[in-house]
């Protein structure tokens, strides 16, 4: 994340509120365009499919509609939201759940669809007279003792068998493509070039009965990171680029026929580092325990996914010099939960109308996050561009359906004044 002042950030509250994201779209292109070139250095037959459930904003999914790239979606909803921008061929539509309209959308628009589950198989089954040409994959788990995968046709246990005799029993319909996802990251580099030989076996398995052409290796990989991110990982974490040359040369050493495409879905090492929150300090107290601050954002978007991994934070003030000495800060969130603490000591020099950085928020923050008490927060870009406002009730009461009287009791509010709405404190009474 290239260096922010306290003037910028202050600049962008002014437009979304006092917390949002920052988003770097060069760190963005930076990772796919290195990532996918690393790859296709080995095979050049080699796609990159960005998972959209790490981050599924539009101005993301534009960059990869822009690099000539695709995504990987694993529902009804990540698929309408990328059909917005990228034509459907360059969609692939995995998930446990498609039903008959889904599937029958995605298949007549063209995009992959790698079935998940004997429902699927059913409901294909339903639709295969009405499609001259069907042309799917299928997700497969194999026997590991590091997982046990709930998702896919399970290799060695007779459903793969079952699935392929049911779908060479209807017209027009092909196998084109396998396709797994079940990771074990500490096993580093070691696990994608597992899922490659799995597959690739497989798939010689399978020619030319059925006409394999890709190879899907899902996805899995950790990207770049600060060292103090790094070190606390149990285990060592590859770069993007030990990923990619190891998954390159067992690819070429393992596919099944030369012209096999190979096709990787990371999502996390695409945009972890790509977004960072930023969110002010409301006010600095002493309590029995020692100093708190108190900042305009919660554990819920800090880390909604309850990893064990600390976020890297960093404090933006603007005073040019630093009190002395510094207190040893508490971070409290916004919401009225007594666990609602973000670290327990943060050693900086902080005071209301500071700003502290949570970096490295790109991945499974902005999604995750719950409209638990407070919404989710806005996103503006390096140049200052507002790329999401922050939700509000408009937006997160506009699905609920109410009797008209409810929205007649009292005038609405104004709120043309989002610079006033936004920054006000969010206390829990």
């Amino acid at each position: 994340m290239t260096m922010v002042t306290h003037a910028f950030l202050n600049e962008s509250a002014r437009k979304v509120g006092d917390s949002f994201y920052l988003f770097d779209e060069a760190a963005f292109r930076r990772n796919y365009l290195g990532l996918r070139h690393r790859l296709r250095q080995h095979w050049p037959g080699t796609d990159v499919a960005y998972a959209l459930k790490a981050n599924y904003m539009p101005a993301i999914v534009a960059c990869v509609a822009d690099m000539q790239g695709q995504v990987e979606v694993v529902s009804r909803f990540e698929y309408d939201v990328a059909r917005r921008i990228l034509p459907a061929e360059r969609i692939i539509y995995n998930g446990p759940i498609k039903r008959e309209a889904d599937l029958r959308l995605a298949l007549e628009a063209g995009s992959q669809v790698n079935l998940d589950s004997f429902a699927e198989l059913e409901a294909l089954a339903r639709l295969a007279g009405e499609l001259p040409r069907v042309r799917v994959g299928l997700r497969l788990n194999f026997p590991s003792s590091e997982l046990i995968s709930r998702f896919g046709f399970g290799v060695g246990n007779g459903e793969l068998e079952e699935a392929l005799t049911l779908l060479e029993a209807l017209p027009g319909v092909e196998v084109v493509a396998l396709h797994c996802h079940a990771t074990c990251r500490a096993l580093g580099v070691k696990d994608p070039v597992r899922r490659i030989r799995l597959l690739c076996e497989v798939a010689r398995r399978l020619l030319p009965d059925h006409p394999i052409e890709t190879i899907n290796i899902g996805g899995g990989l950790l990207g770049e990171m600060p060292a103090s991110l790094r070190s606390q990982f149990s285990f060592p974490v590859p770069s993007l680029e030990e990923y990619a040359d190891a998954i390159g040369e067992a690819f070429l050493r393992h596919r099944p026929a030369a012209v096999t495409r190979l096709v990787v879905e990371p999502g996390t090492s695409m945009v972890a580092n790509t977004m960072t929150l930023a969110a002010r300090v409301m006010e600095v107290r002493q309590r029995r325990d020692g100093w708190q601050a108190l900042l305009d954002t919660s554990i819920n978007a800090v880390n909604p996914t309850r990893s064990s991994v600390a976020p890297l934070l960093e404090a933006v003030t603007s005073r040019a010099d630093q009190a002395s000495p510094t207190p040893a800060f508490k971070l409290v969130g916004n919401t009225c939960m007594e666990h609602d603490v973000i670290r327990e000591e943060f050693m900086a020099d902080l005071q209301a109308g500071d700003f502290v950085l949570v970096l490295n928020r790109g991945a499974y923050s902005l999604n995750y996050t719950p409209p638990f008490i407070v919404p989710a927060c806005g996103v503006v870009d390096l140049e200052g561009r507002v790329l999401k406002r922050a939700d509000r009730e408009e937006t997160i009461l506009a699905s609920y359906t109410q009797p008209a009287e409810a929205f007649q009791a009292f005038p609405p509010v104004d709120n043309k004044d989002t610079a006033d709405h936004e920054h006000s404190l969010h206390l829990c009474g």
